[in-house]
């Protein structure tokens, strides 16, 4: 898994592949296995050709592209459990399985092979997520649970802490039941002015026993009764001045908050950045450092530190043009040193370090003299570099004064990488160091214990792995034509856009697994297919209005943050503009329609006023009813005719007949007629047929 650069070693650059004979200072002899010519390679670009993905070693005849997780650290029952829900998952995994049949999968499921006797669709989703963190089996293995805390009410536990802190740091010495005693007292004074209900409960002795156990350092008494020698003897044992002899056997790693303040040009965002950095304890040689934008470093954060320190520094003095001097540390170390505290205690980064086959140690609690060298290195690189800066923290307040450092900062997060680089480069790394155990200049102290001691730096076979296996986060998204679209960005690469269109023909799911460390400039996305990582770039949409630099890293919290920021911008905007436009939009429409309609009814009542309208008063002009005979004869038929039904009508010539004259042309004949009279007289008749 691991490979250095000693004879025997084949690699591959591009089409050419190599055989390593000897290591020189700054070269390899190297035989081209392509050309069967020997050459000589300079180290600094084999190197830059593995920082840059396009060196890969070979071992037993094929290229290594995976990391392996060791679980030698775990039970057999530990590694059942872990077995047996990854069989449960697995079918979802490969895509065998679909959500619609869950619940029938979970119903025949073998009750001998259910994890802890019992399955259900919550607890397979959480396995689920798990495994997509990282892909590794080691994850489904169950969490040591316990009691988080005490089920102590917050009033008791005051109580319980005066007590503690009165009498447990007394030279005097006073007995446990004693204080207890006065603890119970104490409780029972305050219970008097309480309602029944709102009483506080005693707690027990033995639990007093336990937290005054937990909290109650006794050294500062043991320091007056006893001495400092016998009460250090007491407490940290004897203790041990050995130290790595040998380049790469110990690397110390720790972090301190930088002593500036930087801001952010275009928010005008005042941070003060925390600094991780490794040193390798036997050279004192710096192996890498990490800058974070948060109170305190997380397991993603030490992951990105070890990444820096095993990577080779090469291609920086392109981005800082003002670093001098070189940087050679690189490899992967036997063991790394951390301090014992919380937060340095991560389940990821132990096994990241047992996947690299690094051994991972912590200092005793308040020794802080087992990691001297990074302690003493952070305190130089605040000191040199960054306490001289505008916006600087003093370290003494008196020093401070009324010094407002967040008015005055004015380095941005790209000039804090420039000015860390040459303070670790040029003021440490290549500055002569005047230590008790190290003399000379870090640099040189190096490359001679390499030479000497013969060690050869141990890389990863494969670059993109490594950093898949230091990536912090993973998440799902969907490919779509532009791209995979994260934290308000687009993602993009011509593989990415082959395995969208392949995923299409098949009529596949686009949604894919992605994986991403603390730089965005790169993400990872799973190719279920042919069973690897392809890479996708972020694109410039976005980043130029943000005046993010693509040549430089990007920061996920950065990242994250201004994205954030572009929403909550969005959510504060005054919307209701919007909506007011919208109403003024439909009351011009409604007037439009309004005004319309009165158009259509003018333009009516200009129409009809320009015809003559007849009515029955008045009469009809006859040249407006067209298809009426000059003529018209009407019959009148009596009432005493029309009974016994219809009868035939008989000649024109025999009827008693009433002829109505014809008008004149363009006048009205109006005749005295009864009409109803008539009406009740009409009959019908029928066509006479000759």
């Amino acid at each position: 898994m691991l490979v250095d650069l000693k004879y025997g070693t084949h690699f591959r650059i591009g089409s050419n592949e190599y055989e390593v004979f000897r290591l020189r200072e700054h070269e390899v002899e190297v035989l081209n296995l392509s050309y069967n010519l020997k050459e000589l390679l300079s180290l600094n670009d084999i190197l830059t050709a593995y920082n840059e993905k396009s060196l890969f070693f070979k071992q037993e005849g094929r290229e290594r592209t995976e990391i392996e997780y060791d679980i030698k650290d775990y039970s057999e029952e530990q590694i059942g459990v872990m077995e047996k829900r990854y069989k449960v998952i697995e079918p979802i995994i490969q895509g065998k399985l679909r959500p619609s049949q869950l619940k029938a999968y979970i119903d025949s499921y073998p009750e001998e092979l259910k994890p802890d006797g019992s399955l259900s669709s919550a607890s397979i989703y959480r396995w689920l997520q798990l495994w997509y963190k990282r892909e590794n089996k080691l994850d489904l293995i169950p969490k040591k649970t316990g009691p988080k805390n005490h089920r102590i009410s917050e009033d008791v536990m005051k109580e319980v802490s005066t007590i503690v802190f009165k009498y447990g740091n007394k030279v005097e010495y006073l007995s446990v039941r004693d204080e207890f005693n006065v603890l119970e007292a104490e409780i029972n004074k305050i219970n008097l002015t309480r309602e029944a209900r709102q009483k506080l409960n005693i707690i027990s002795e033995s639990t007093y026993r336990r937290i005054r156990k937990r909290t109650v350092d006794t050294y500062e008494r043991d320091k007056e009764i006893m001495g400092v020698n016998q009460a250090d003897l007491k407490h940290n044992g004897v203790r041990s001045n050995s130290r790595a002899t040998r380049p790469l056997e110990v690397m110390e790693c720790d972090w301190t908050p930088i002593d500036c303040l930087i801001v952010d040009f275009e928010l005008e965002e005042v941070y003060r950045p925390v600094l991780l950095y490794g040193i390798d304890q036997a050279t004192g040689e710096p192996m890498g450092f990490h800058i974070i934008f948060k109170k305190e470093p997380d397991a993603a954060a030490w992951k990105q530190l070890i990444l820096h320190c095993i990577l080779p520094k090469t291609g920086f003095k392109v981005l800082y043009p003002r670093v001098e001097k070189n940087w050679t540390a690189y490899g992967v170390p036997q063991s790394i040193l951390l301090d014992n505290a919380k937060v340095n205690d991560a389940k990821e980064v132990e096994e990241v370090c047992s996947a690299l086959h690094i051994g991972l140690r912590y200092a005793e609690v308040a020794s802080g003299h087992q990691k001297g060298s990074v302690e003493q290195a952070l305190g130089n690189l605040n000191h040199k570099a960054f306490q001289g800066l505008v916006g600087s923290l003093f370290s003494n307040p008196e020093e401070k004064g009324e010094y407002d450092a967040k008015a005055k900062a004015v380095v941005d997060i790209k000039g804090l990488y420039h000015i860390a680089y040459i303070a670790i480069v040029d003021l440490v790394a290549n500055n002569f160091n005047r230590g008790q155990n190290i003399q000379g200049v870090p640099e040189h102290v190096w490359s001679l214990a390499l030479k000497e001691m013969k060690v050869h730096p141990r890389l990863p076979y494969n670059r993109q792995y490594l950093e898949l296996v230091f990536s912090t986060t993973s998440d799902t998204r969907t490919i779509v034509p532009r791209g995979i679209e994260l934290m308000g960005h687009f993602f993009f690469s011509d593989e990415l856009n082959e395995l969208r269109k392949r995923l299409e023909r098949e009529g596949k799911s686009r949604q894919v697994l992605i994986r991403y460390g603390s730089d965005m400039r790169v993400i990872y996305v799973k190719d279920e297919f042919n069973k690897r990582y392809i890479e996708a770039f972020i694109k410039n949409g976005g980043l130029e209005r943000k005046k993010i630099d693509k040549n430089f890293p990007i920061h996920e919290e950065l990242l994250a943050y201004l994205t954030n920021k572009d929403g909550s911008a969005f959510n504060e905007y005054d919307s209701s503009l919007q909506g007011r436009a919208r109403l003024n939009i439909e009351e011009i429409q409604q007037e439009c329609k309004l005004e319309y309609q009165g158009v259509k009814r003018r333009k009516r009542k200009e129409g009809a006023a320009k015809e003559s309208i007849g009515s029955a008063i008045n009469g009809v002009p006859i040249e407006q009813i067209p298809g009426i005979a000059e003529s018209l004869n009407i019959s009148i038929i009596t009432p005493s005719e029309s009974k016994g039904g219809i009868q035939p009508s008989k000649s024109v010539n025999n009827q008693d007949e009433t002829i109505i004259e014809k008008p004149k042309p363009g006048a009205l004949h109006v005749a005295n007629v009864d009409l109803d009279e008539i009406a009740d007289s009409w009959g019908s008749g029928e066509k006479e047929i000759i």
